[in-house]
């Protein structure tokens, strides 16, 4: 089996792409926050708390910063290694799935609760915060292709479509490349 843990993490961390990445994910999130103006109210009494978003099977996380409305969430991509070692940012919650399973939270499409009680998605921490952030994204009705595709206008039906598309082809690289690991041992 192929594994491209390593030169991916070394390449999405290189400054120039991590700041490119970091760019367009906040770009993408405050585009969230415009089409979905509830989210940041959902989560003043948050500000300032962060929560690291960790997939299992990609060798990077996001380290989110909650804002204060009406602002969006600031989004930071990290080694998850050295987030938990160094103690520098140290998250009041972590959030640990599999990526296909926190695009499904992300976009309300799967029971958060479930999936905690059956160890797929594991949260350490303050679970307040946590919980906040899954309650604000549940009720936000976001789907992450037909909100991000929003931004092309007249094209939006277009890149929407092509959108999907390559969402369907990544999915099934990923799967080939990144087998299923168990989230139990």
């Amino acid at each position: 089996m192929i594994s491209v843990q390593t030169p991916l993490r070394r390449f999405l961390l290189l400054p120039g792409n991590r700041h490119l990445t970091e760019h367009l994910l906040n770009a993408l999130t405050a585009l969230l926050v415009r089409r979905h103006g509830a989210l940041p109210e959902r989560l003043t009494d948050f500000a300032g708390a962060t929560c690291l978003v960790a997939p299992l099977d990609l060798p990077i996380a996001l380290l989110i910063t909650l804002q204060p409305p009406p602002q969006a969430p600031r989004l930071q991509l990290v080694d998850p290694a050295r987030v938990d070692s160094a103690g520098v940012n140290q998250p009041r919650a972590t959030i640990r799935a599999d990526i296909a399973t926190l695009v499904e939270l992300l976009e309300g499409r799967i029971d958060g609760d479930a999936l905690f009680f059956s160890r797929d998605l594991v949260v350490e921490g303050d679970m307040e915060v946590a919980v906040a952030l899954r309650n604000a994204v549940d009720d936000a009705g976001i789907d992450l292709i037909a909100d991000a595709t929003s931004a092309f206008g007249p094209f939006a039906a277009p890149a929407e479509r092509l959108g999907r598309r390559m969402t369907g082809f990544a999915a099934r690289l990923h799967r080939r490349f990144n087998p299923v690991r168990s989230h139990t041992a």
